[in-house]
């Protein structure tokens, strides 16, 4: 007959008539002997229906999905967005790439990288530009060091030109002319030497903030002012030319043989007199912005080069 529970398992399967008043033989979850002889303890029986008061195994109850619509909705935006931000992040990957390849090529075509070269203005040799690479806190004691550069350019030029003057508007003799050929060595050595010695070192050590690289400019610098003195005042001292020099002492002996050649040494005096005094607060300045932390990086610097020479030595 037809099975008459319709929650069973086979609906179609042919069941006995039960007599819940009779005592049913065992069946699978009653207490059985087992092969061995020893007792199996009886497990509990999901052969009845759903909600018919037994308990159902985990295994048996179909399992439940639900779709949330809404939270399916986010992903699919979020994913949405995700693919935007790629395509923007792209378009700006390639802007950059396009804008570093045109760069390049600049580069390439102005010399291989290499700064452009604007200094002096009349006809460029280097590159040179305080406002663009030099640090803001020390672009004001670059430009004095600058200007203490052009000073020398403007002294030596007059110092060569008395030089010529008093030999010719007196003579050669007396030492003369050896004095315009001394003042033109100290015209062409001295811009350059000048300029590379001690004026780059300053800007150099302004940019890169190097203390070894300040206290050669200390150094270099402390010479250029005792060459400033020495020619304000000229003196007369053996095995040397006082007339390579606008000094005040040799524009008296000047005075005596011609009174235009005196004017002009006593200019250039000033002139020497006026360019050593800048030359000193120039000193005082950057000695000032080099107190705060040259010294201590000095000291570490310092501390570096020997360790480094210490390390090299112990390798040979």
């Amino acid at each position: 007959m037809v099975k008459d529970n319709p929650f069973s398992d086979n609906p179609f399967q042919a069941t006995p008539d039960v007599n819940p008043f009779t005592e049913a033989a065992p069946r699978y979850g009653a207490a059985t002997q087992g092969v061995y002889g020893n007792d199996v303890p009886a497990a509990t029986s999901s052969a009845g229906a759903w909600g018919a008061g037994s308990r159902v195994h985990d295994d048996d109850v179909p399992a439940v999905v639900t779709i949330d619509k809404k939270a399916d909705k986010k992903s699919s935006g979020k994913s949405g967005q995700s693919y935007d931000e790629l395509l923007r992040k792209e378009a700006e990957l390639n802007a950059r790439e396009k804008e570093l390849k045109r760069r390049e090529d600049e580069l390439r075509r102005a010399g291989g990288g290499r700064p452009e070269k604007n200094w002096p203005i009349c006809y460029p040799i280097t590159h040179h530009d305080i406002a663009g690479e030099v640090p803001a806190d020390s672009q004001r004691v670059v430009r004095k060091g600058y200007y203490s550069f052009l000073g020398l350019m403007v002294c030596l030029t007059f110092n060569w030109f008395g030089a010529l003057i008093a030999m010719c508007a007196i003579n050669p003799g007396d030492g003369r002319l050896a004095g315009f050929f001394l003042a033109t060595i100290y015209w062409l050595a001295g811009v350059p030497g000048a300029w590379i010695l001690w004026y780059m070192r300053l800007y150099h050590a302004a940019i890169k903030d190097r203390a070894f690289t300040y206290a050669w400019f200390f150094l270099l610098y402390l010479v250029h002012i005792a060459f400033c003195l020495w020619s304000a005042i000229a003196p007369p001292l053996p095995m040397t030319n006082d007339w390579s020099h606008t000094g005040y002492i040799v524009c008296l002996k000047a005075f005596d043989k011609n009174t235009f050649t005196g004017v002009i040494y006593v200019i250039g005096a000033v002139l020497w007199t006026m360019e050593s005094l800048w030359s000193f607060w120039t000193l005082k300045s950057v000695y000032s912005s080099f107190r705060g932390s040259g010294g201590d990086k000095l000291k570490r610097e310092m501390a570096v080069a020997a360790a480094n020479h210490a390390a090299s030595q112990g390798r040979v």
